[in-house]
């Protein structure tokens, strides 16, 4: 219906724009929170594979060495196959490094969802 005037109501429903300070800033602070997740992602999505590896590695050694028969010569030495690893005061085995791996899988898919959700935000 051309001609006509919108209703008094319509007209004070809208909300006047964000200072142009405000919106900087809101999209500084988005944009550092997402370098940072980025970036864990990133070292997470390096460092996950590596360590979930190593951690079924160590635990297929061990079990190839507990399940095989050799000469008693032989076995001796088998012995010396380490169960777990004193790092840097931490305690290594192979099941926390197949964990870490998980976890870190985990921290990868978290960082990408956060930012795909940070994306929509901004």
């Amino acid at each position: 219906m051309a001609g006509y005037a919108p209703p008094q109501e319509y007209e004070d429903d809208v909300e006047p724009a964000p200072s142009l300070l405000w919106r900087g800033l809101r999209l500084t602070v988005w944009a550092v929170v997402s370098f940072v997740l980025t970036f864990v992602e990133l070292v997470a999505e390096w460092v996950a594979p590596l360590v979930l590896m190593a951690g079924l590695a160590w635990w297929g050694v061990l079990q190839v060495v507990g399940t095989i028969r050799v000469e008693p010569e032989i076995q001796q030495f088998l012995q010396y196959v380490p169960r777990q690893l004193l790092v840097g005061g931490t305690v290594w085995t192979p099941s926390m490094l197949i964990t870490q791996g998980l976890t870190l899988l985990a921290v990868v898919a978290a960082c990408r969802t956060l930012n795909r959700l940070i994306s929509r935000e901004v």
